[in-house]
């Protein structure tokens, strides 16, 4: 049997110690991911602004349980107006609605500098430029603070500050703040998600593009939904028209392109560009035979369009028919129509989708 003497382990400590922190950073990593999972299930079940950010400073406890006090601002983008967001954590820095009057000079200059991702303060008491804040910093002893902004939709910034206290010992310096470094890179993720979620909530309230004034996308689904609840319950049919255009179209061809369809439809017809190169269309036909003059009446219109307002008309125009009941709901309404477009050959042309063939017209889906 093989005993180790004293100054065998000796010589293993530097291994063991690097063994013991590789165990502790796979540990925070999972926790880490953990706290991913729930932020993001707060993002997808519409959670408010506000509880998102107790939450992300609860999770933010979680991390550092002993040595982190999170102050989540807010500021606008002239950096005029600053607010604490979690004021009931910090009660001397800020009014009864979280309103602060005096933000360290460093703090402002790092948000007003947004090259800079990250930022660490450190030696907080001796630092005069933090000085309207050492009775706060001197009551929790806190050292160091490292900051991290994110700006919203509307150029307002939200800065996270991660105070916290010095260390006794190398080790747990070293391990701290590489710890505090993976929740700095997560921070921004973590805002972005809820930020990108109310850019959608708001869309979500309007019904039309304020650029081409026809339908938003969720709008035209919903409309199509009660079209085809319709065409179930009295047996009738549908043409649903993709119409591919140049994916460099600008707003003002874009403008145009949307007035030339437009002019194609009847009062109860759907029209809706659902991406920068693609509009669709959606209207009740009476018999098969109508497919292919609904397709040969969008093309007609944008053949007269003038091509030196509409630049993009000569990289062609593409135009998809598929047909209800054939195509027996929304998404393969949708797949047929952008197969027929993307089987057109010509600069500007059309096919119908039937029975998997495309077809100018369904005289020659039998031709075989």
């Amino acid at each position: 049997m093989k005993i180790e003497t004293k100054d065998a382990v000796l010589q293993d400590a530097p291994l063991l110690d690097a063994v013991h922190e590789s165990l502790i950073q796979r540990d925070f990593l999972l926790q880490l991911r953990k706290i991913d999972h729930v932020l993001l299930r707060h993002v997808a079940s519409s959670t408010n602004f506000m509880s998102y950010v107790e939450q992300m400073t609860a999770s933010l406890g979680e991390l550092f349980p002993s040595n982190i006090r999170p102050c989540v601002l807010w500021c606008d983008k002239d950096l005029t107006h600053w607010r604490i967001l979690n004021y009931k954590d910090w009660p001397a820095l800020s009014d009864a609605l979280g309103n602060v009057s005096h933000i360290p000079q460093p703090l402002a200059t790092f948000v007003a500098s947004p090259s800079r991702p990250f930022a660490r303060e450190q030696n907080l008491p001796t630092r005069s430029d933090w000085s309207q804040w050492q009775d706060v910093l001197a009551e929790h002893f806190l050292d160091t603070c490292d900051l991290v902004s994110v700006q919203d939709n509307d150029k307002n910034w939200f800065t996270f500050c991660l105070f916290s206290s010095k260390l006794p010992s190398d080790s747990e310096h070293r391990m701290h703040y590489w710890a505090v470094d993976q929740a700095l890179q997560s921070i921004p993720q973590w805002l972005k998600a809820m930020l990108v979620r109310m850019k959608t909530d708001a869309r979500l309230q309007e019904h039309t593009n304020e650029v081409t004034g026809l339908l938003q996308p969720h709008a035209f689904d919903n409309a199509l939904d009660m079209m085809l609840r319709d065409a179930r319950r009295y047996f009738q049919r549908l043409a649903f028209v993709s119409v591919l255009v140049p994916s460099d179209a600008d707003q003002d061809e874009l403008k145009l392109l949307s007035d030339t369809l437009r002019e194609t439809l009847r009062d109860n017809d759907l029209l809706a560009n659902s991406s920068d190169n693609e509009f669709v269309m959606a209207m009740r036909i009476m018999q098969l035979d109508d497919a292919p003059i609904v397709a040969q009446k969008v093309q007609k219109a944008l053949q007269k369009a003038d091509p030196k307002q509409i630049s993009v008309l000569s990289g062609g125009i593409k135009i998809g028919v598929a047909l209800y009941p054939e195509q027996a709901n929304q998404d393969k309404l949708r797949l047929a129509s952008l197969a027929a477009a993307n089987a057109v050959t010509e600069n500007v042309g059309y096919r119908l989708e039937y029975y998997g063939k495309f077809v100018k017209n369904l005289d020659e889906a039998y031709d075989d």
